[in-house]
């Protein structure tokens, strides 16, 4: 669902005349007054576009929001009123930021640390520390599993403590993963549980 209007005046915030403002909406299903006022209060803060649906936060892929941010050229701004309309998570709102930081897009919310309009390099700097932070905890927590398989494989312990699934599924699990499919993809297509899938994949690593 995208609603487009022209603004009535033009933002005191706005760095040059050729940026532009895009707004993006979410909320659950049956919410509409819920996404009539969010896109109301974005098109008050001057947003040219706002890209909206109906679509659950845990949702992998919000065909709109990815619209939205491919709407966006250098010195842009993406507006929410607020990090969880876009983000289910830490990580999958620094993956984003970091993305725009690398276009020169800036994200802006309408509360909290994001609705200051402060200078776009000091929040880029302090945004690519985090994003590489949060890297450095995932490549150590990956790093630590791996030596937990050796360390069983080398002893001789069972490694998952459940049955094993059939080296056919072991292999499509891979394959699949390979090809670039989350965790949560893979398991809806293959009914497996997301332990298993974690299991296969890190054991497959070792070999």
């Amino acid at each position: 669902m995208t609603f487009k209007f022209k603004r009535k005046s033009i933002l005191l915030s706005e760095k040059n005349k050729d940026s532009k403002a895009i707004g993006y909406a979410r909320a659950t299903h049956n919410e509409y007054e819920y996404l009539e006022e969010q896109i109301k209060i974005l098109k008050e803060e001057g947003c040219i576009l706002v890209f909206s649906e109906f679509i659950s936060l845990d949702e992998e892929i919000k065909p709109q929001l990815n619209n939205a941010i491919n709407s966006l050229s250098k010195g842009d701004q993406l507006i929410i009123t607020q990090l969880d309309r876009a983000f289910k998570n830490k990580k999958e709102c620094l993956i984003t930021i970091n993305k725009l930081i690398n276009k020169d897009i800036q994200l802006r919310t309408l509360t909290g640390f994001f609705a200051a309009d402060e200078s776009s390099n000091t929040n880029s700097s302090i945004f690519k520390i985090l994003y590489e932070l949060d890297n450095l905890e995932d490549k150590s927590l990956g790093e630590r599993k791996k030596e937990q398989l050796l360390r069983r494989k080398l002893s001789g312990n069972n490694l998952g403590g459940r049955p094993k699934i059939s080296p056919l599924k072991e292999s499509l699990v891979i394959r699949l993963r390979n090809e670039g499919y989350s965790y949560r993809s893979i398991r809806s297509q293959t009914g497996i549980a997301l332990s298993t899938i974690r299991r296969v994949i890190l054991e497959g690593e070792l070999t």
